[in-house]
């Protein structure tokens, strides 16, 4: 009974969409955030103009890097490997049985 509740909430999770306006707006202005970062940083690198480049490169693969983090947990089933769980489940299940049978046999 208790497998089968799991199981039924975890279909439900998984069947359950994510809207994509949250991750294509997410997306979006990200995107235009790193787009005008070097702009933004102009001032602050006032003798080593060069330097912004760099800069913005490294604070835009961080910022993108967490979005695709985020992108990932909103969706975990995608990269679980649900496959290999649900094969322990049905050994552990078939063991379990198998135990029972012999305690009604005894």
């Amino acid at each position: 009974i208790i497998l089968g509740e799991c199981t039924s909430i975890c279909e439900r999770i998984y069947s359950s969409p994510v809207p994509l306006v949250y991750t294509r707006h997410t997306a979006r202005f990200l995107s235009l955030w790193a787009l005008l970062l070097p702009c933004a940083l102009y001032t602050t690198f006032d003798s080593q103009k060069w330097a912004i480049v760099p800069a913005s490169a490294i604070i835009a693969f961080f910022l993108f890097g967490v979005d695709e983090l985020a992108l990932q947990l909103e969706e975990p089933f995608s990269i679980l490997p649900l496959q290999v769980f649900v094969d322990e489940l049905r050994e552990a299940s078939a063991i379990l049985v198998d135990k029972e049978d012999t305690k009604i046999e005894l």
